[in-house]
């Protein structure tokens, strides 16, 4: 099989607290399974709420960059 290369953008999602409205979520090292369900327990770096997410803040996903 050969290699192929092509050029990514990274992109980072971050979460904001829902009860301060400025800290962000971080994803604290600790998730559960409920049923079929992988949770991540997550943690305002402002405020201290815990909320639980079926993602992991922050997220990094990445874009294809197609050539011009």
């Amino acid at each position: 099989m050969s290699e192929t290369h092509s050029m990514v953008r990274v992109r980072r999602t971050d979460y904001v607290c829902d009860h301060c409205g400025e800290g962000r979520m971080v994803h604290t090292g600790s998730n559960w399974m409920i049923g079929a369900d992988r949770v991540y327990v997550h943690r305002c770096e402002v405020c201290g709420a815990q909320v639980s997410f079926l993602k992991a803040y922050p997220l990094t996903d990445f874009q294809t960059e197609v050539p011009q």
